[in-house]
């Protein structure tokens, strides 16, 4: 974060050393300008920019009533630049206020969307419901997805339930399953509806790095086989035994790097932490 000084009518750069009048115009007005772009993006940025602001803006007045008092004859045209400071910091206070307020509607919309999906799972809801769930916020199976197209819109049926687009540029091709779909046999092996499940993400995945063509006329131009994996929504965390855990976590980490499986419970726990941290993050 940097500050610097521009004149307010000419628009001369003062850089950060701020002389007055301009050498330009010869107006006596500048303005406090504070650079944010290495701060972190949406909410957090304008809290932290607003912050950085009041910081610039105390400098400066400190900075001009050291002036006026060594200086008096250049008191008057010191004078109206410090008010004119006054009036910006009204204004980051009120900008504070309405930030505020976004924030804690924000919380408020995320709590009642991660209500609604416990609700679902509560009353072991069948994947249909699930699926317009996700449609309607895809945000709850990958909280970095900037555009997220479901299978009506791929060509239906026979194709993945959502391919997403991150914001790092990479991309998900994400998969429903059932909830109430056991894992694993009384042996301890994968069940047959499950391995299918799995088969037919690693299917996905091949169909997607081979028809990369296909998809790049339809709205993902940046595909390559080196940056699309997979996600499985399948089962709940709660019918699965300690052991069973383990063995679903043996498998994640065979995995890992292709594609990752997920029960819809381990949704909730991700989604209810993620709401956690961002209150606290944001208040």
């Amino acid at each position: 974060m940097s500050t610097y000084g521009i004149c307010a009518k000419c628009g001369y750069y003062f850089g950060q050393n701020v002389k007055i009048p301009c050498p330009k115009c010869g107006s006596n007005e500048f303005k406090i300008v504070v650079n944010t772009a290495n701060n972190y993006s949406g909410s957090v940025a304008a809290s932290a920019s607003n912050d950085s602001a009041f910081a610039a803006i105390s400098y400066a007045k400190d900075m001009l009533g050291s002036i006026a008092v060594s200086d008096p004859k250049r008191a008057p045209f010191v004078e109206p630049i410090i008010e004119k400071l006054d009036i910006a910091v009204e204004a980051i206070k009120k900008q504070e206020s309405e930030l505020a307020h976004s924030r804690k509607k924000d919380w408020a919309e995320y709590e009642k969307k991660v209500v609604e999906y416990r609700g679902l799972l509560d009353k072991s809801a069948e994947e249909p419901e699930f699926q317009k769930f996700f449609e309607n916020n895809s945000v709850f199976l990958e909280s970095k997805v900037r555009t997220s197209i479901p299978k009506a819109s791929l060509g239906g049926e026979g194709y993945p339930d959502f391919f997403m687009i991150l914001h790092d540029s990479s991309h998900l091709i994400v998969e429903i399953e059932k909830p109430a779909v056991k894992l694993f046999t009384e042996m301890g092996d994968p069940k047959a509806e499950f391995t299918h499940a799995q088969q037919q993400i690693r299917n996905y995945l091949k169909w997607a790095i081979e028809d990369k063509e296909y998809l790049r006329k339809r709205g993902f131009p940046n595909l390559t086989a080196n940056n699309v994996r997979g996600l499985l929504v399948i089962g709940r965390s709660s019918d699965l035994d300690a052991k069973e855990l383990t063995k679903l976590e043996d498998l994640n980490a065979e995995v890992r790097g292709k594609y990752e499986i997920k029960t819809f419970d381990r949704i909730l726990e991700e989604n209810e932490a993620w709401l956690k941290n961002l209150k606290e993050m944001l208040s």
